[in-house]
């Protein structure tokens, strides 16, 4: 799927949207990174063929296209109770609405639709440098943040507007 000469630019790309690159643990290993799905390895077999497990293959068809998603596995990781410390800081602070969309977010361990599970959002994001201080934060579901990846800080609050002006 990745080319061998390509591959130093996709790790780098994964590091950048939040993945963590690991060492091979093995000579079949092409490429082992820990994403939100969870570990996962590309392998290579004795003919020499690659085998992408289908939600890397997912992330590698992103790169493909030009795509920027948040990967990090701290991003959908269990609703800890800093989460919902932090929840409640932000609702406190602005209200139950998604940052991006608009719509109300649900609280932590509350069951929700695909995509519309709680996140913390940073407005400038940890790949550009951005602090983890409640006031580089806030409120925005699973896919709203998914799509906003590590945008810029201003690339996100025209995101935001033009979601809100499309009802999305």
């Amino acid at each position: 799927m990745i080319r061998a000469d390509v591959m130093p630019l996709f790790k780098q790309w994964l590091r950048d949207c939040g993945a963590e690159v690991l060492g091979p643990t093995s000579e079949w290993e092409v490429l082992r990174v820990v994403t939100y799905h969870g570990t996962q390895v590309v392998h290579r077999n004795k003919k020499g063929n690659q085998i992408w497990p289908q939600p890397i293959a997912a992330v590698a068809q992103q790169f493909l296209n030009g795509e920027f998603p948040a990967l990090s596995a701290g991003r959908r990781a269990r609703k800890s109770s800093k989460m919902r410390q932090r929840y409640a800081a932000l609702v406190e602070r602005d209200g139950s609405r998604c940052f991006y969309c608009g719509e109300v977010v649900a609280e932590p361990d509350t069951p929700t639709g695909e995509g519309y599970e709680p996140t913390i959002e940073h407005l400038v994001p940890h790949a550009h440098g951005g602090p983890n201080h409640i006031s580089n934060c806030f409120l925005a579901h699973g896919r709203c943040n998914a799509i906003a990846g590590a945008l810029s800080a201003v690339q996100k609050i025209k995101l935001r507007d033009n979601m809100r002006e499309s009802g999305k």
